[in-house]
């Protein structure tokens, strides 16, 4: 036996202080880093031992009801289109009720934990206590070992709750004190380096500032942990910029930690901010400077919960996170709260741009541990996973007009990218016809320069230009970019308060220009490789869908869509409506399918249509893989101008006139449908009509749209039954798909 099992034998027979509880007692899962299991252990820690910032995450209520959500709050046929929501409603229809959040509050008091910070969200709750503290509050037995020749702390057990206060807690963290986040900035040895005019040209961002852009109106919040010198930043904006930074610090936890000694600190604080506001001057920058007991997630969720704060704090449109952490050494509760974040964020309005780490395939190399594995902060679906190219200047040292990119892989670092070992593939990647690469979520989704030395980045630090790079630098780029793109949208398309989760609209625009069915937006990177992926036409292990093109990506962000059309100053998509009723009842609900060409009966589309395999027109992947993908939504409320009566008089009117709609569930494909094609369809049609804002009086109101797949040769039947005024009303569409 190794000292190691004979110490976790130890610990299991040590009574736990506390009294006997009236009620069962459980485990809380997930909260022990994987990390600990290879460390040498020690024995149990002092009693006296200080853990000043334990955080217990209570997580999201309705998970699934915010996904939907956000689905709906991306699609412009949702009558929650850009709706974004506050704080306060997020609270209470996602967030823990209020006396599950007072009940473990007052237990872990009733412990002598002293409680150090509450959030708004009813998300987390921090507190501080003594290791015997801990062990009585939280029922963890906390543990002492050896790492590279220093001493750590640790838990030797997950948490121990009774039953009513563990099912309100989805985990801790803060037990350990082992180092997780890094930050991702290289140093170069390169002569050359990009500075802010030059990354404008190289990306269409040039497009914007010549229209006069500069981002006012917005803001950029970039998470850190060290103080920096407002003289650098000054000495930046003075060299490269038309007119001066004014960066706002806001210190998270309280306390100012100073200009860290760590040289990676430096420069990451020093890169994120001066690059944040270089394509954006005119933006609000706000840097959250997590203190080091709370970290990264201290600051990242300063930066979410200050968003619609009364009166408004520090935050940001788009927020900026050039931190790395090793997906398969978090413990899972670390990659559940940001992921709960980040989707809170896209709910306000906020889109979220995160490093997708700087050694290829491998994320956890920095942790000395050796496998393929991503960077777990980039890997959520709610993120915007940024990845890394090189490229070479012209012989006069500028950027060339034809920009040729190839995958950053040099002595310095390598694009991060790969497949997430906790998320499973979002229904935006399926749709784009990424199921190919596997049933998990892939990155990055996009990607630009980041080698430190083909080119670098100048930034100014001590006085001195550097060059510098990393995934880590194109993300504050493009956080500057999109918010010149937030400005543009405002302008031109009404659409304030931000872009919220913008990458599915990316991969639509992606998969479209794949196709030929779109505008080019971005510049497909077709050559390298890392260590683990190369790349190829299309989207990619390494470099995600390319590098985007700013000015002509916010033009098609801003151009109506498929099925959108201007038809007469009609309902836009109504020549994508299926209706299979045409009735004074029929207007109760129609199938949408995103296609060009439509089987017509009557003059209508009818209710069955069938897709040939690879058919760019209707088949939404593009790709004749022996199956059909087709994007689908539910109408409901639909005011039909093509079922009239008399049709050819003045007078006409519409044969049915919508109601209220109270209900609507799925009867087809059934809730007990066994075939894994059909469950999943019908998952994804659930997880649509979960996002409809019920009851509505709304006159066509739409789902998201979703994916469905269609197997060559076979046939899908869609039902939904939708109750309301008009009594109950099946509207049906029958999707065929031929190899």
């Amino acid at each position: 036996m190794s000292a190691r099992t004979v110490l976790l034998a130890a610990v299991v027979a040590v009574a736990l202080p506390w009294p006997a509880a009236a009620e069962p007692m459980r485990r809380v899962r997930g909260s022990v880093p994987p990390a600990l299991a290879a460390l040498e252990p020690l024995g149990r820690a002092p009693a006296d031992l200080r853990l000043d910032h334990v955080t217990l995450v209570l997580g999201l209520r309705d998970r699934a009801g915010l996904d939907s959500a956000v689905a709906a709050q991306q699609d412009r046929r949702s009558p929650r289109f850009h709706q974004w929501l506050d704080a306060a409603e997020i609270a209470d229809r996602f967030g823990p009720r209020p006396e599950d959040y007072e009940r473990v509050r007052r237990w872990l008091v009733e412990h002598g934990l002293e409680v150090v910070r509450e959030s708004p969200l009813r998300l987390t709750l921090v507190v501080a206590g003594s290791a015997a503290q801990v062990e009585s509050g939280l029922g963890v037995p906390i543990g002492l070992f050896r790492r590279r020749g220093r001493v750590h702390h640790g838990p030797l057990a997950a948490p121990l709750l009774p039953e009513s206060v563990a099912a309100s807690v989805r985990g801790v963290i803060g037990l350990d004190d082992l180092p997780t986040f890094h930050p991702l900035a290289q140093l170069g040895g390169g002569v050359t380096a990009l500075a802010p005019a030059d990354f404008a040209a190289a990306y269409d961002v040039t497009t914007l500032q010549s229209a006069g852009l500069t981002g006012a109106g917005h803001s950029v919040a970039v998470i850190a942990r060290s103080n920096f010198a407002d003289s650098d930043v000054a000495a930046f904006a003075s060299r490269f910029l038309s007119r001066p930074l004014a960066p706002v610090r806001v210190f998270t936890g309280g306390t100012d930690p100073g200009i860290l000694a760590d040289q990676g600190e430096q420069i990451e604080v020093l890169l994120d901010t001066q690059w944040a506001g270089a394509l954006a001057p005119g933006a609000t920058l706000n840097v959250m400077i997590g203190s080091s007991k709370g970290n990264v997630p201290e600051a990242l969720e300063a930066a979410i919960v200050n968003r619609s704060q009364t009166p408004p704090q520090p935050s940001g449109d788009v927020v900026s996170v050039s931190f790395g952490l090793c997906e398969p050494l978090a413990a899972p509760v670390v990659t559940e709260l940001f992921d709960d974040l980040y989707a809170i964020g896209n709910a306000q309005g906020q889109t979220i741009v995160v490093a997708s780490g700087d050694d290829g395939a491998n994320d956890c190399a920095p942790q000395g541990r050796a496998g393929v594995a991503v960077n777990a902060l980039a890997s959520s679906p709610h993120a915007l996973a940024v990845g890394g190219t090189s490229f070479d200047l012209s012989a006069d040292g500028q950027v060339p007009s034809d920009v040729v990119e190839s995958v950053w892989n040099d002595n310095f670092g390598a694009s991060g990218g790969g497949r997430s070992a906790v998320f499973a593939m979002p229904a935006f990647q399926q749709a784009a016809g990424l199921d190919g690469f596997g049933p998990s979520r892939v990155l990055p989704d996009i990607a630009v320069a980041a080698s430190p030395r083909t080119p670098g980045y100048v930034i100014v630090q001590g006085g001195r230009d550097r060059i510098v790079g990393g995934t880590s630098a194109g993300v504050p780029s493009m956080a500057g970019t999109l918010a010149l793109m937030n400005e543009r949208l405002a302008a031109t398309a009404g659409r304030t308060g931000g872009l919220g989760q913008l990458v599915p609209e990316l991969y639509r625009l992606a998969s479209e220009q794949m196709r030929g069915m779109g505008p080019a937006v971005f510049r497909d990177v077709t050559s390298g490789a890392t260590d683990g992926f190369a790349a190829s036409p299309g989207f990619d292990l390494a470099t995600g869908w390319g590098a985007p093109l700013a000015g002509a990506l916010v033009d098609a962000l801003g151009a109506p869509g498929r099925c959108e059309p201007a038809i007469n100053g009609v309902r836009p998509e109504a020549g994508c409506l299926v209706p299979s009723n045409r009735g004074r009842k029929g207007c109760a609900g129609e199938w949408l399918v995103e296609q060009d060409r439509f089987a017509v009966q009557r003059g209508l589309p009818a209710v069955a249509q069938t897709c040939r395999d690879g058919d760019p027109q209707c088949d939404a992947d593009g790709a004749a893989d022996g199956r059909c993908t087709l994007r689908v939504a539910l109408c409901v409320n639909v005011s039909d101008f093509r079922i009239l009566k008399r049709r050819n008089s003045a007078r006409a009117t519409l044969r049915c006139q919508p109601g209220k709609t109270r209900r609507v569930q799925i009867v087809s494909p059934g809730a007990r449908a066994k075939d894994p094609t059909l469950a999943a369809n019908r998952a994804s049609a659930a997880s649509a009509i979960a996002g409809l804002p019920l009851p509505t009086d709304l006159a066509n109101a739409c789902t998201a749209t979703v994916p469905v797949t269609v197997p060559a040769g076979a046939r899908l039947r869609l039902a939904a039954r939708v109750s309301g005024s008009l009594g109950q009303q099946v509207p049906r569409v029958i999707l065929g798909c031929t190899p």
